[in-house]
């Protein structure tokens, strides 16, 4: 169904080496990364960060001020988009208005001359996977959002291609289908051994998918690794504050001149830390609403919180409480029985926590 692209080639499939692309208000990079063959890449941020310029940089609709993208380890700055041989289904989508469903998912196959055997075969696997073919025969102005976004994938998954790059490509369909979808594409992905390039602003979507993720925050990539690293051991409080939800809790404060503790400027107690750090300076603290513990021991760090409100999520409840005038998340499993204006005192899980330096880089 699609070229199989092997893992154990050590040539990157896509590699973007120092770009810059410039804008009136706004500057890309510089951007360097590298996608290996037979990867499932995820590009997560905030939007308006940059993620869609990094796909049409790659796809060639973008040309950069600085630097190049290197396609299989070829400069690809003399390569049209047809030579480029990339599959990309657009965040808004790009239907031909005049075409069905089928002769949408389809095009490109008839375009390189594909024999109606294969291209038959392909339509009906297409069709299962996403579900389209009671629509096959409609016009893209008689589908809903959902649907149109279906058939368009379907078309990037028929064209056989070098890389696929994906950008919101299940946004506008319903929650459950999302999560179906999801499934799919990685089942895809694993069992063609297709380079995959995904784009998305929900951090969940990405992260369930992807073999390698690349934090993007302000233009640039702040951090790359796999969805564990960025979200267990972010670099930087950019990339702690925007992975998670609900997102990472911080504390301002100073290390001790021992460097053993942290001496926040709202906590009850010296935080005692584990490990090396420098001695004095200031510095934030980081800890996840699930690092956040009810009940303090005997003999733990304690903190003294005021219940604002309780939130039940069925497998989990979150508490947003207060601490002065911060709001402090705490994401307890299962369900939890706190009465809302309470007092509560907790604790931090001490082998969960982040501390960044005053430029908040991690340390």
């Amino acid at each position: 169904f699609w070229p199989a692209f092997g893992r154990s080639s050590k040539m990157s499939a896509i590699e973007i080496r120092n770009v810059v692309k410039n804008y009136p208000n706004f500057t890309l990079g510089p951007i360097s990364m590298s996608v290996e063959q037979g990867e499932f890449f995820g590009i997560f941020g905030p939007p308006s960060t940059g993620k869609t310029s990094i796909l049409k940089l790659i796809l060639g609709l973008l040309q950069p001020d600085e630097g190049e993208v290197l396609l299989s380890g070829q400069d690809s700055v003399e390569m049209g988009v047809a030579e480029r041989d990339i599959s990309m289904v657009f965040q808004n989508l790009a239907l031909f208005p005049h075409m069905n469903g089928r002769e949408n998912i389809i095009f490109p196959l008839k375009e390189r001359g594909v024999p109606e055997a294969e291209i038959s075969k392909q339509l009906d696997f297409v069709s299962g996977v996403l579900h389209v073919g009671h629509i096959l025969e409609k016009n893209p102005a008689q589908m809903s959002g959902g649907e149109r976004q279906r058939i368009a994938l379907g078309r990037a998954f028929a064209a056989t291609s070098r890389a696929m790059l994906l950008d919101e490509p299940i946004a506008a369909l319903d929650a459950r289908l999302r999560e179906e979808m999801r499934v799919e594409l990685k089942r895809l992905q694993r069992e063609n051994n297709q380079t995959f390039v995904y784009v998305s602003h929900d951090e969940e979507e990405v992260m369930a998918v992807s073999d390698r993720v690349a934090v993007v925050a302000d233009g640039k990539i702040a951090q790359i690794g796999t969805p564990d690293d960025v979200y267990s051991r972010p670099n930087s409080i950019a990339v702690a504050e925007v992975i998670g939800s609900p997102p990472m809790n911080f504390f301002q404060g100073k290390l001790s001149s021992d460097g053993k503790f942290f001496e926040g400027d709202k906590l009850n107690e010296r935080f005692p830390l584990k490990g090396k750090t420098k001695a004095g300076g200031t510095a934030t603290l980081g800890v996840r609403p699930e690092d956040i513990w009810l009940g303090a021991k005997d003999g733990d760090f304690g903190l003294d919180l005021v219940i604002n409100s309780v939130e039940p999520l069925g497998g989990y409840t979150i508490l947003n409480a207060q601490l002065d005038e911060q709001i402090v998340k705490i994401r307890a499993p299962g369900q939890v029985d706190v009465p809302e204006s309470s007092k509560q005192r907790v604790t931090f899980d001490q082998r969960r926590i982040h501390l960044f330096d005053e430029d908040g880089i991690r340390v």
